[in-house]
């Protein structure tokens, strides 16, 4: 009797996960259709400008994004450059406003931090290629919006959560966890006003809030893909 009803309840559990799985596919499958993600293959570099909103600041934000794994920030505030980079190898910042001497190396999770946002594919595309695990949590309402909420988990052992709306497929928010000079922080960033370039779906509004206090909000208001971009850009400069 034990082992009959041991043997029903693994083959319940196994027929849960196995739909689970066959759901998740197909969540995927419809989020990669939905922002045009084999287009978004074809583009080479993305340079985007726009402002940024902090603590009832506006200042000018210049990103450039190149293949593979380049990224450079740059923000414009009161005649100074803020900026932090990534060249495929090295992160590294400039951040007058801080005090710093010039370029500076980023290291352990800021670097990391980084150097994921790089990925101009995002992480869930090929995530078990990257090293990750990727799970369909459940459904969560948002607002007025239903969201698919898909937990993945990186190589580096920090979370992060995709809400994706049921009905367009589009990551709404990303909810990150991730522990920084030993403390966790928890990062909420919401996406918005989507709009085609060459056939992908990008979001020309992110906002952001860190353990509850909301930090910024970027503006993207042109966006110029496939023009070229020398990897000199994103190299820290020499002599720092």
């Amino acid at each position: 009797m034990k082992r009959n009803i041991f043997i029903s309840f693994f083959l319940a559990f196994a027929a849960t996960f196995y739909m689970s799985a066959q759901d998740l596919e197909k969540i995927l499958e419809n989020h990669f259709n939905a922002i045009g993600q084999e287009n978004l293959l074809k583009i080479e570099t993305i340079e985007a400008t726009g402002k940024a909103f902090s603590m009832g600041m506006e200042t000018k934000l210049t990103m450039l994004n190149k293949r593979p794994n380049k990224i450079k920030v740059t923000i414009d505030f009161q005649g100074n450059q803020i900026i932090q980079a990534y060249d495929g190898e090295t992160a590294w910042m400039i951040n007058p406003m801080a005090g710093l001497p010039g370029a500076i190396e980023l290291t352990g999770a800021e670097a990391v931090a980084f150097s994921e946002s790089s990925d101009m594919d995002g992480q869930l595309w090929k995530y078990q290629e990257k090293g990750h695990q990727l799970e369909l949590v459940g459904t969560e309402k948002m607002d007025d919006d239903e969201a698919y909420v898909l937990k993945l988990t990186k190589n580096t052992g920090n979370t992060d959560h995709y809400y994706l709306n049921k009905d367009s497929y589009l990551i709404m928010r990303v909810k990150s966890t991730s522990v920084m000079n030993g403390s966790e922080v928890n990062t909420e960033t919401n996406l918005s006003d989507y709009r085609k370039v060459k056939g992908y779906m990008m979001p020309f509004a992110t906002s952001q809030v860190i353990n509850g206090q909301p930090v910024n909000t970027i503006i993207f208001e042109e966006v110029k893909v496939n023009e070229g971009i020398d990897d000199a850009v994103f190299s820290k400069p020499a002599g720092n």
